[in-house]
């Protein structure tokens, strides 16, 4: 292994990056990519990044993801002998040399091509001046989105794609940790006016949030309607949404998902019965399937769900005891829930 000196390392960028400078309040080094060149935009748009602190160079135009080490021979054609001789000069211990091992780029094709990974820093730097970037981060930031004990590994944004344009992406796992479907949320006023606050990834059959989370130790799995509610609960998985036909309240591969768990006690956790009928309607309809459901109490009906439980008490989570505390199925579930349609 090399362990290559930062200023070793800022020399090349200072002598082979166009335009290259220093953020001081992000602490990175951003130029025109040497890499790619940047098509029609070099020497306009600087969107090649060096984060020291990872040791890694990134271009957000051509998607150039390598270690120090790897920029380095590439972008001046020096064998390593050479870079090791170049860097005797530092005060730096040479360890045997091991040849640097290439970053993954991740390039993820279940989702929209032009999506924004909006946990990179490279990239959130280059967009920090787009009105919907801000949006994304302010609502991730307002409903607590990346506090969650069961949120997923990041969020991206699109900012092309004809149909979920300008909508934060909420990627859904398989139990390998692959991306197999998204729904996308409205940000701008407009678009929440014209359009569903969520929509589906075209195309492509419905799965279950949150199979990639499941912990074998518990008991239960909860099953919500949308995924951010389910953020906030361990095992909490979401069906974007449950029809009112009971026999087709899910996919084929949310039904082949659900058999998966037949391990574990399954708990259905929709929307306030109190203020949203859709979700009293199949709340019902679960309960004369006999399946258990969480039925909310009289002195919760203010909120909408648990996303807004937990943004109004500043939670990270919700405690399986209180889910469990007010579940029921069969004749008093039945009972519970009339009492809230006859009341409501």
């Amino acid at each position: 292994m090399i362990i290559i000196p930062e200023q070793y390392v800022i020399n090349v960028l200072y002598e082979n990056v166009y335009k290259i400078s220093y953020n001081k309040y992000t602490k990175t080094y951003n130029g025109c990519c040497p890499i790619c060149k940047e098509g029609g935009s070099w020497g306009k748009k600087k969107r090649f990044y060096y984060i020291p602190n990872k040791e890694l160079a990134y271009c957000h135009n051509c998607g150039y993801s390598k270690k120090a080490l790897t920029f380095i021979t590439e972008v001046t054609n020096k064998p390593l002998h050479t870079i090791v001789n170049d860097i005797k000069g530092f005060d730096v211990e040479i360890l045997p040399i091991e040849e640097p091992k290439e970053v993954k780029k991740v390039i993820d094709k279940s989702l929209p091509e032009d999506c924004i990974n909006l946990s990179d820093i490279s990239q959130i730097e280059y967009y920090k001046d787009n009105t919907t970037v801000k949006l994304a981060l302010q609502l991730i930031k307002d409903r607590k989105l990346d506090k969650g004990v069961n949120k997923p590994k990041t969020f991206y944004l699109s900012l092309k794609d004809p149909v979920h344009k300008n909508r934060l992406i909420l990627p859904f796992y398989d139990e390998n940790d692959d991306i197999i479907f998204y729904q996308s949320r409205g940000l701008t006023k407009k678009d929440l006016f014209e359009r569903p606050k969520y929509l589906s990834k075209v195309g492509a059959e419905r799965s279950l949030y949150g199979m990639q989370n499941i912990n074998s130790d518990l008991d239960n799995v909860f099953i919500f309607e949308g995924p951010i509610d389910s953020y906030f609960v361990e095992n909490g998985l979401a069906t974007c949404g449950i029809t009112e036909k009971s026999n087709k309240m899910f996919t084929t591969l949310q039904l082949q998902q659900i058999n998966k768990l037949n391990l574990y006690e399954k708990i259905y956790v929709l929307d306030n019965q109190y203020c949203d009928k859709a979700a009293l309607s199949k709340s019902i309809i679960l309960a004369d399937n006999n399946e258990k459901v969480f039925i909310w109490p009289k002195e919760l009906k203010q909120f909408k769900d648990f996303n807004d439980i937990c943004v109004a008490g500043n939670k990270d989570k919700i405690k399986p005891e209180f889910i469990l505390k007010n579940t029921h199925s069969g004749l008093k579930a039945k009972l519970l829930l009339t009492d809230i349609k006859n009341n409501s």
